[in-house]
């Protein structure tokens, strides 16, 4: 028996389809992959790039914001301190006005309780003097009578 060798013979068209393959690979890497992988790298870096300056400017809001917390604390414990102040000053001017009210009154009170008593003694040596007139005009009267009686 005889044996059939049965072989594969190379043909030369699958080496060219293998050529032709690889060629149309390369053109397609060349003309397709390449720019889009340039764009899909540059995006990337791109997106990656505005999200650190995102996070950056984030960063930089946090800080304003507790500066301007921190500044408007600032401003409030100042606010509070003059306005005690301006209170303390209204109280102290509110206090001297009165006790220099309160002794102006007691000064009147004191000129008008002298003019008062004054005008009581006047009025007093008014009255002795009309006394006195009425008690010489009865003291007169009684006495005419009695001489004559």
């Amino acid at each position: 028996m005889e044996h059939i060798h049965v072989g594969v013979i190379p043909d030369i068209t699958l080496f060219i389809q293998l050529i032709l393959f690889f060629i149309f690979m390369f053109a397609m890497k060349k003309i397709f992959f390449d720019p889009y992988l340039a764009v899909y790298e540059e995006r990337e870096n791109l997106v990656n790039n505005l999200l650190k300056e995102a996070e950056e400017n984030n960063k930089q809001v946090q800080q304003l914001l507790e500066e301007v917390e921190k500044k408007l604390n600032e401003a409030k414990n100042e606010a509070k301190k003059i306005m005690d102040e301006a209170k303390a000053e209204t109280d102290q001017l509110v206090s001297s006005i009165l006790k220099s009210a309160s002794e102006e009154a007691e000064k009147l009170i004191q000129q008008e309780k002298e003019k008062i008593e004054k005008t009581v003694e006047e009025e007093k040596k008014k009255i002795d003097s009309l006394v006195r007139e009425l008690t010489e005009i009865v003291v007169e009267k009684i006495i005419p009578q009695e001489k004559a009686a």
